[in-house]
């Protein structure tokens, strides 16, 4: 199957043409059908050449910017609409600052109203703005809803066009195209709902990897069980993506997984609050015209939307300290935006997640020599000094290890990175030498794997995360990924119902 989106301005027949083309009602709400505007996502899907095809249509009033980038978000390809008779318009720049920013690279231009204006001034227009923005197009067609001429020509241009957007070609669903292989299943919510006598019901655009009845996911942390699976309208017992699919969740209340929620695979990182982005603006500044960005800004990542706090780094990078963590990892394409001016400022590539503060290194901390069994001195200049340029640990690391040495299975905070400043090359070299352990947004010591392994062997089995995480003297948040990561290096095994129990050696 390929998904892809519809973009444009308002009232440009992006609807229409998923109707000619799927013979399906996009509008799902009564208001839409009534006003005749598209609100919020629809959905739809046809057949082309034996290949699925499922288009979500998304809306172009300037009102309805965060539901469009919803639906951009997670898609591999684009069905960009322009009216012959209206022309390039303020939503066509917007939705094309969107995929510009989202990197999206397959792109089907197709000139509508045809039967009201001549298409090739409105064409010859649109490809020279999508082509300011970097955005390629596979083709270009022109077309009549009123008439039905172009059509045909439309869905064999779609069917090339979802054919080149195939997983192996495709940008991902912000995939860590950067790290080689993506973390697990992810799939971001655009809606949720009730059914009668089977309960909440989750959907959203699966980019990668596979989901099956019975498999296990995680919302906000905690298991939850796939009860059913729908594909295009039919039960189906797994999904493989790319492809749109309906979840439904066993135990689950509706309000817990709205749009912009993540359901993950097991093995998904922990959520970090802060980033590090490489960000690729549009134009020469920022979209404002503003050399410095925006102090408060909007990140759309998937189909979240999330206020963010921007704080400009000196190596051209920017830390983004979002109002609450979202299932982002390194690699990952997403979308600053102002709110205030209604500009998509431009494209984000996460580049680092949870990092520490960039300040001065003090050196007025505790000497690392007073904590016997971490690395010295010495072993650090001689296994770090080529990688990292520095011949001692600095203070800040020797803090670090000091209290890790103590407290080898209780992550230090933000705050204490802080106030050791503790910099991101400090923790690199000190985790290539294996004297650190980073687990997501997780740091603990060395050692740490090897004694949660020790800890959960003397546990009664099989056993709960709680379980582990009092008997190891940590908080739910360290234990999750420590748990996680036993599970992947085999010494346990996660059961059924969400419990643990520790493999048999050999």
């Amino acid at each position: 199957m390929a998904v892809v989106a519809t973009a444009g301005h308002v009232d440009h027949g992006k609807s229409t043409l998923v109707r000619l083309l799927t013979g399906q009602e996009p509008d799902r709400w009564a208001e839409e059908r009534r006003r005749g505007l598209t609100i919020d996502l629809g959905y739809a899907w046809t057949d082309i050449d034996g290949r699925r095809v499922s288009l979500v249509d998304v809306p172009g009033h300037e009102h309805f910017t965060g539901n469009m980038l919803a639906g951009l978000g997670p898609v591999h390809a684009v069905l960009f609409v322009v009216a012959a008779d209206d022309g390039w318009s303020a939503q066509s720049r917007e939705h094309a600052r969107a995929i510009a920013a989202l990197g999206i690279r397959h792109v089907l231009l197709v000139v509508t109203r045809c039967d009201l204006a001549p298409g090739e001034p409105a064409r010859t227009e649109s490809l020279a703005e999508l082509g300011r923005l970097g955005i390629p197009v596979a083709e270009s067609v022109l077309v009549s809803g009123a008439t039905g001429a172009g059509i045909p020509e439309l869905r064999v241009a779609l069917g090339r066009l979802a054919a080149a957007a195939s997983p192996s070609h495709a940008k991902g669903e912000l995939a860590p195209a950067d790290e080689g292989d993506s973390p697990g299943v992810r799939l971001w919510v655009d809606r949720s709902f009730t059914v009668r006598g089977a309960g909440t019901v989750a959907t959203g655009t699966l980019a990668a990897g596979r989901i099956a009845v019975g498999d296990q996911l995680l919302l906000a942390g905690r298991p939850v069980t796939v009860r059913g699976l729908q594909t295009c309208g039919a039960e189906v017992p797994e999904v493989v993506g790319p492809a749109r699919v309906a979840v439904n969740l066993r135990g689950v209340e509706v309000k817990e997984v709205g749009r912009g929620t993540a359901l993950t695979g097991l093995g998904w990182p922990t959520h970090p609050a802060v980033l590090d982005i490489e960000l690729r603006r549009l134009d020469a500044t920022t979209a404002t015209g503003q050399h410095r960005l925006p102090r408060q800004l909007t990140l759309h990542a998937g189909t979240a939307a999330v206020p963010v706090r921007t704080q400009q780094l000196g190596d051209g990078a920017v830390r983004l300290r979002l109002a609450h963590p979202l299932a982002v990892v390194v690699g990952d394409r997403a979308v600053l935006r102002d709110p205030g001016r209604h500009e998509v400022v431009g494209g984000v590539a996460v580049r680092a997640v949870d990092p520490p503060t960039r300040r001065p290194v003090r050196r007025d901390r505790a000497d690392h020599a007073a904590y016997p069994g971490l690395v010295s001195a010495p072993q650090w200049r001689a296994g770090t000094q080529e990688q990292a340029g520095v011949e001692d640990p600095s203070a800040g690391v020797r803090s670090l290890l000091a209290w890790l040495g103590e407290h080898p299975l209780q992550a230090p905070s933000r705050a204490d990175l802080d106030g050791w400043a503790v910099t991101p090359a400090d923790l690199a070299a000190a985790a290539g030498r294996g004297a650190v352990l980073r687990l997501g947004g997780v740091l603990l010591g060395g050692d740490a794997l090897a004694r949660a392994e020790g800890v959960v062997r003397g546990l009664p089995q099989p056993f709960g995360v709680g379980d582990a995480a009092r008997a190891m003297g940590t908080s739910r948040r360290v234990a999750v990924p420590l748990l996680e990561r036993l599970d992947a290096s085999l010494v346990t095994r996660r059961l059924a119902d969400g419990t643990r129990e520790v493999r048999e050696r050999g």
